[in-house]
């Protein structure tokens, strides 16, 4: 179950987030909508233990996020959450397997058949050895969505994850998130203005972040 409890967050003293409760279950979804410059991204950086909170709790299970060291914060993350960043947050020089083995790392899996049968999942086996600058705009995020299954997480989080695709694929990535969240009995978490992905996917609960302030 993830928590949240009361969350505020200013810049420069400005509210961009202010007053958010929310209760999912484990294995339930939830869309996070509304206009751009509203907060959603830094939203789900507070949810993800990326962004402190000015005020206010985030709790898995009986695990209070932002009580623990920006170290356990790390371990918590790379054990427990996915993430698909809107940017990808690739490292370009590297091949498709060196981004995934880093994050195999970081999920303390070390599990190199789970990593290969991922890679044949999202259709990048036979590129493995490619640098990712040499990759496509789908492929990229294919490789982002892989990443963030790395070690089968719990919980996962999108941000705008087809925002620069094509129709085709946008079905593909979406299709992949949903098979795989529901592989890994996942909780996903996903912000987006996109009715494509609306039509695939059912979500248990909607947050419109505009509509509370």
């Amino acid at each position: 179950m993830l928590i949240c409890e009361n969350i505020l967050f200013s810049v420069d003293g400005h509210k961009l987030i202010s007053g958010i409760n929310l209760n999912i279950q484990s294995q339930k979804d939830l869309l996070i909508t509304g206009p751009s410059g509203i907060g959603k991204t830094s939203f789900l950086s507070i949810l993800c233990g990326l962004q402190k909170p000015t005020q206010g709790n985030v709790i898995y299970n009986d695990i209070n996020l932002y009580d623990m060291s920006e170290n356990k914060i790390d371990d918590f993350r790379g054990k427990e959450l996915g993430i698909v960043f809107q940017n990808f947050n690739l490292i370009n020089s590297f091949t498709i397997k060196q981004n995934l083995d880093i994050a195999n790392t970081v999920s303390k899996q070390n599990n190199n058949d789970q990593l290969y049968d991922l890679l044949q999942r999202v259709g990048l086996a036979e590129k493995s050895h490619l640098q990712v600058s040499k990759l496509s705009v789908g492929e990229k995020q294919r490789l982002a969505v892989a990443r963030a299954f790395i070690g089968k997480p719990k919980w996962i989080f999108c941000d705008e994850p087809t925002s620069s695709l094509d129709n085709k694929n946008t079905d593909i990535i979406i299709n992949l998130i949903k098979e795989e969240s529901l592989r890994c009995k996942a909780s996903l978490i996903l912000i987006t203005h996109d009715t494509r992905v609306q039509s695939i996917l059912n979500f248990s609960q909607v947050l419109k972040m505009g509509e509370m302030l």
